[in-house]
């Protein structure tokens, strides 16, 4: 499944029609790369710099006293960081995808259960604690590891348990360090930036304004559609009876859909910051609120369950509010990948996702 949806990323055509190219200019804003960097990127993640750093600092004060008394700040921590990190997920471009950053923070979708077998395997074992868990398997280095560390079978006792608060330590210290990796990749001097808010026919990966434009649309079908593909849809089942909410992400935790919703948050400023809601075209402002109008009431409907994720996706009240998230994140894709980005003057093609 994890190749399938690697392999299901959108593929950006950009059209070299000299009308078309006219048209794309009058409706991008030129400064694109700049309103995402300052509007959304350089505050996304500093946020998840703090909230992954002050999570550590609660698994030390928890782990370094021996007392579960901090456990509440710790669980608190979490819930900041898995939201904060719902909306760096949207980034899944340049240095979130260097060195399989996007996988070392979260591994999903993991159908065969391999993040439980490895962590399980890892606590159990007699074995020292890896020294670098950077260069371990990427199931075991971040939060869904931590999900089941601090929410699962034992985590009520943490710091009764020495190795898994050490490892439980471990995960959030790779987490934080990877949090400071991203903004260092994002960092002033350094090319991808350049290329990202000041694009020329010289620099790489992106030339011009059209193809910044490009990434940014991509970036954001790509966020909703792994969203409902990849964590609402398989819990959700086909029926009630093949419902099964123990196949979404963090439901140790209780963060499923407030993760989700964290995620489509995201993609809505981010198309803010990009300029396709108050940008300089009112055609693909119009495409642009449209799409925010059904990410609003997807966020609205996911956010109104009221019961835990293990439960809620075969129980009907939540389950008709989940399934109708994924219609309403259904038709903001549609719009984006279709007239919003028609709008802008960009070609997009696809390649089939199996069972859509």
């Amino acid at each position: 499944m994890q190749a399938r949806l690697s392999r299901c990323v959108l593929i950006l055509c950009l059209s070299s029609a000299p009308a078309l190219a006219q048209e794309t200019a009058s409706t991008i804003a030129p400064d694109v790369g700049n309103r995402v960097l300052e509007g959304y990127v350089t505050p996304t993640l500093a946020r998840f710099r703090e909230a992954s750093g002050a999570l550590s600092n609660a698994l030390g004060d928890v782990c370094g006293a021996s007392s579960d008394s901090g456990l509440v700040a710790v669980h608190q921590r979490f819930s900041e960081t898995v939201s904060a990190w719902g909306h760096v997920s949207v980034l899944r471009f340049g240095p979130l995808v260097a060195e399989n950053r996007f996988e070392r923070v979260f591994f999903w979708p993991d159908p065969r259960g391999v993040t439980l077998r490895q962590v399980q395997g890892l606590l159990a074992s007699d074995e020292p604690l890896p020294q670098d868990l950077a260069a371990q398997s990427v199931a075991l280095q971040g939060l869904p590891a931590l999900d089941y560390v601090l929410f699962g079978t034992g985590g009520d006792k943490l710091a009764d348990d020495a190795r898994r608060c050490a490892y439980a330590q471990a995960v959030a210290d790779n987490v934080a360090d990877i949090a400071g990796a991203l903004e260092n990749g994002w960092a002033e001097g350094t090319a991808f930036r350049a290329s990202f808010t000041a694009p020329a026919a010289d620099r790489d990966p992106y030339r011009s304004s059209a193809e910044v434009a490009g990434e940014v649309v991509k970036a954001a079908g790509t966020a909703i559609e792994f969203a409902r593909n990849a964590e609402l849809l398989p819990a959700l089942g086909k029926s009630v009876e093949k419902a099964r909410g123990k196949r979404a992400p963090f439901w140790r935790s209780g963060e499923t859909f407030a993760f989700t919703a964290a995620q489509i948050e995201g993609v809505q400023q981010l198309i803010t910051a990009a300029g396709f809601v108050d940008g300089p075209s009112d055609l693909v402002n119009g495409y642009g609120e449209s799409m925010n109008f059904d990410l609003a009431h997807a966020r609205d409907a996911l956010e109104a369950v009221a019961g835990a994720p293990e439960a809620a996706f075969g129980e009907e009240e939540d389950r008709g509010r989940i399934s109708y998230a994924t219609i309403a994140m259904e038709g903001a894709k549609h719009t984006l990948n279709g007239e919003l980005a028609g709008a802008l003057g960009l070609v997009m093609g696809f390649n089939a996702l199996d069972g859509d």
